[in-house]
């Protein structure tokens, strides 16, 4: 007998109203299938009602379970003509009578809503369990979410271990379970971080490290009836704009190494090294010189790439603009969500449409 909750149904939901053409028959309140199979020798069987939904192979002869399609060992022609018509038998159903439903919670839904309608993008189910599935940006193909389908023990195990690296200490009711059964799922969003916030973000309680993602860069929420939606879809938003290329970059500079001022501004045109790999001629850069500045001092552009002066990929930059003191400081980058400089970076579009 197979539990087809546990098999195939933990992602997908059932549509009453297609049973009956399928061939169900409705007894009280459960409804039941009954298909003869190899000849009239054995029936498979379905039976489904309010909470359970079963599916076994009958032997006709004695009425009695033919146990042996549900043992992976079993082998023969025999049992494998049996097993290959039951197993064609419940693709149907599922096809013909279920739907794909894997996230139910109340804040996925609202959040797949939200999606579509604020990105018209819909969610990708990437792997063939279906447990799993992300937003992608449409334009560049990258991932600025994943909505999963997970057991809350591992959820638990994996957070306690980096709650123990940080030192942290949480009174989340999960967190603080003790038993748990292999049926526990929990349904969680991880969304795009800058680095430098996802300390700042991270609390253990509301907002957690990425779970199979990188902790440094991902967050992870769990989706239930706490959920601060509000907090999610302005998290979300950022996860997206991470995503969208403003053919801007921002390059660090260290003026205790390099007399970048004087360089830039004896020069309308100079060499740049360490050229960031998707610039392209008529990208716009902004020199951010650090200590004591710590500022974005310039704003240029790109005229030629991939020379190969200084290393084996330069640039050439043209001055356009040079700031005035305090008008985009450390502080205001590390505000908008780019505040990681210690290397060339492509710069959010939100970012690049403050910068005048």
């Amino acid at each position: 007998m197979r539990d087809l909750y546990k098999v195939y149904l933990r992602s997908r939901t059932i549509d009453e109203s297609k049973l009956a053409k399928f061939g169900f028959k409705k007894s009280k309140e459960k409804y039941i299938f009954i298909k003869e199979i190899k000849d009239g020798e054995f029936a498979v069987v379905i039976e489904i009602d309010k909470k359970n939904a079963i599916s076994k192979v009958i032997d006709c002869f004695d009425n009695s379970e033919y146990a042996l399609v549900d043992v992976e060992e079993s082998s023969g022609q025999f049992v494998g003509s049996i097993k290959e018509e039951y197993e064609e038998l419940l693709e149907k159903f599922l096809e013909r009578c279920t739907y794909l439903d894997t996230f139910k919670s109340i804040s996925a839904t609202k959040i797949i809503s939200y999606v579509k309608e604020k990105y018209e993008d819909e969610l990708e189910f990437l792997w063939d369990d279906y447990d799993g599935a992300v937003f992608r940006n449409k334009d560049n193909k990258k991932w600025y979410g994943v909505i999963m389908k997970v057991r809350e023990k591992s959820f638990v195990t994996s957070t306690l271990k980096r709650m123990k690296i940080d030192g942290a200490y949480s009174e989340h009711p999960l967190l603080n379970k003790k038993d748990f059964s292999d049926d526990d799922y929990i349904e969680v969003i991880d969304l795009h971080i800058d680095k430098e916030k996802s300390k700042e973000l991270i609390d253990y309680e509301n907002i957690f490290p990425g779970y199979h993602m990188n902790k440094e860069s991902w967050i992870t929420i769990i989706l239930d009836k706490n959920t601060k939606l509000k907090e999610v879809y302005k998290l979300l938003d950022n996860s997206y704009q991470m995503t969208v290329k403003s053919g801007a970059f921002i390059i660090p500079s260290n003026i205790n190494m390099f007399d970048v001022i004087s360089y830039i501004e004896g020069n309308k045109y100079f060499t740049w090294n360490k050229q960031p790999k998707e610039a392209k001629v008529g990208d716009l850069v902004y020199v951010y010189v650090g200590a004591p500045y710590s500022q974005i001092l310039y704003k240029c552009e790109i005229t030629k790439v991939n020379l190969k002066i200084y290393s084996n990929r330069d640039m050439e930059l043209k001055l356009l603009k040079k700031y005035k003191n305090n008008e985009y400081t450390y502080n205001f980058l590390k505000e908008h969500g780019c505040s990681f400089i210690r290397a060339p970076r492509s710069i959010p579009e939100r970012v690049a449409k403050l910068l005048k």
